[in-house]
């Protein structure tokens, strides 16, 4: 009897081994592993996410895409990467949809977009502040300058929920990119836009526009362009 319980034991996770490998081979079922803060808070460092190709990405979703760029899956952003590193970030529009950021907010359509997710942007304050601000909402050891002390002034990067954790008795002044050189240049006219302020832009067909839930650390369709719908891996499903 124990020996039947035993080959039985076997023969279903032998089974269950067969399938994870054909949902992989298939890309039914991929595991990956989160190493940068590219979409903090939703996903931070060392989470693990689990993506499908058998749904249909739609806005708000995270999606794993291929790119020329970077393998955000993997490390930091570099602009001579192989073809088919993997990005994962969040869809926000598809194709027939206009965009536009106005001072680091996303509008769909006219909609604010930003208003359902919590957000991370950057903000000026007095270092007088800092005493305020619980060490742990605050990145001072992070290697991509999430935080940086100026004298008498720091830049902190908080989300949404952080902020209104503290913007009763602590200052913030909104941080907006003016970089001009660096975004947008795979589009075919110049435009003086920047990370946080852009569009009007409309989605061509077969195409996606993605971004980092951390706004100002993420290299996204504003440096990288529109996702190809065919270069869409799948959808976070975690």
């Amino acid at each position: 009897m124990v020996r039947k319980i035993i080959i039985g034991f076997g023969i279903l996770c032998g089974v269950f081994f067969v399938l994870l490998i054909i949902a992989r081979i298939t890309g039914m079922l991929l595991f990956f592993n989160i190493p940068v803060q590219t979409n903090e808070p939703a996903m931070k460092i060392g989470d693990k996410i689990f993506v499908s190709n058998l749904i249909e990405p739609k806005p708000l979703h995270f999606i794993v895409f291929t790119s020329a760029y970077h393998d955000s899956l993997i490390a930091i952003y570099q602009s001579n990467d192989e073809p088919g590193s993997k990005f994962v970030y969040r869809l926000c529009a598809v194709a027939g949809d206009v965009i536009q950021m106005t001072n680091s907010v996303l509008y769909l359509n006219k909609k604010n977009f930003d208003d359902q997710l919590n957000i991370k942007n950057q903000f000026k304050i007095s270092t007088n502040y800092l005493v305020n601000i619980d060490e742990a909402d605050i990145a001072f050891d992070d290697p991509y300058g999430q935080f940086v002390q100026m004298g008498d002034s720091a830049l902190i990067t908080l989300d949404k929920t952080q902020l209104k954790k503290y913007q009763s008795h602590v200052k913030f002044t909104p941080v907006l990119s003016s970089d001009t050189l660096n975004v947008f240049q795979w589009m075919d006219k110049k435009t003086n836009w920047t990370p946080d302020n852009f569009g009007p832009l409309q989605i061509p067909e077969n195409c996606y526009f993605v971004l980092g839930d951390n706004r100002h650390f993420a290299q996204d369709s504003r440096y990288i362009g529109f996702i190809k719908k065919e270069d869409v891996i799948g959808v976070v499903i975690n």
